[in-house]
């Protein structure tokens, strides 16, 4: 197909100055934009500051798109008719690609309703999968975790979006205070009301538990070879729990000791009984009747 350039007039120049100008106004405004949004919501909400910059550079591109192809539709008319095949052919790809890319898809949906949805913050304290760790950065495809020990672990926003989390970060910006839990079992043979007492002086002289909601023990129920005792001791930062709990635990222990609270070790009841004489006769007949046969 041949293309004929048509000669340009007063108006079509107009036009073509007009498309121009909406190009760099778009560009201006789109920068302008991403600016305020950084200045202003970053800050505060970074995931969110990165997904208005990507949409407002998305909805950029596809205007200014549009604005090239009317111009240069100007010089070439004909171009309009050759569109429709160019537009059936962009739609046969879009398809292929968008089978092929549906994970991909999935994945940038999951991260815009996690991000807008603030359903978890770059920031706050998570447990995913047994796991505490802070949220580094959402992206369009993953989230970054940072664990306690320092390591980062990527994970699709799709994954994430659909387990269950436990975001601690929720309740601080609720000004609830998060609960440090210690779980223990005494012997049947210790005082519980001195185990129990033994715990809330633990907890009490830890410097990162608040008197206020006070420390509190519970006895969850009976064990097989023990009395289940439950520790809940409030702190105000979610990324000390581990450590708070692990403090606890060597306190507890230690204060067990001072009372003579015992915490059992397992225990099995062996019964013996001796073997009537029939029993025995018969025992001795059929080891005597196995070293023949060997």
């Amino acid at each position: 197909m041949k293309y004929t350039m048509i000669v340009l007039d007063d108006n079509m120049v107009l036009l073509i100055l007009l498309y121009v100008a909406g190009m760099v106004l778009v560009y201006y405004v789109a920068k302008l934009l991403k600016s305020v949004i950084i200045g202003r919501i970053g800050p505060y909400k970074p995931s969110i500051a990165s997904m208005l910059s990507i949409l407002i550079n998305v909805s950029a591109a596809i205007i200014v798109s549009i604005l090239i192809f009317n111009v240069v539709k100007i010089f070439y008319p004909e171009i309009g008719q050759a569109s429709m095949l160019l537009a059936y052919a962009a739609g046969a790809i879009t398809v292929i690609f968008g089978l092929a890319a549906q994970s991909s898809l999935g994945h940038i949906i999951a991260g815009m309703v996690l991000v807008f949805s603030q359903a978890i913050r770059v920031g706050d304290v998570v447990e995913f999968n047994g796991m505490l760790a802070r949220v580094e950065d959402i992206s369009l495809t993953h989230t970054r975790l940072v664990t306690l020990d320092g390591r980062r672990v990527i994970i699709p926003n799709q994954q994430l979006l659909n387990s269950n989390i436990v975001n601690y970060s929720v309740e601080v910006r609720n000004s609830r205070p998060i609960a440090a839990v210690v779980d223990v079992g005494i012997s049947y043979e210790s005082n519980v009301e001195l185990a129990i007492k033994a715990m809330l002086e633990a907890a009490y002289d830890h410097p990162k538990v608040l008197r206020i909601p006070r420390p509190i023990v519970i006895v969850t129920g009976f064990g097989e070879n023990s009395v289940n005792l439950r520790l809940y001791a409030y702190i105000t930062s979610p990324w000390l729990k581990p450590i708070v709990e692990s403090d606890l635990v060597v306190e507890i222990h230690k204060r067990f000791k001072e009372y003579g609270v015992e915490i059992p070790y397992p225990r099995r009841v062996v019964i013996m009984r001796e073997h009537s004489p029939e029993e025995s006769t018969l025992t001795a007949s059929l080891a005597t009747t196995s070293e023949v046969e060997d």
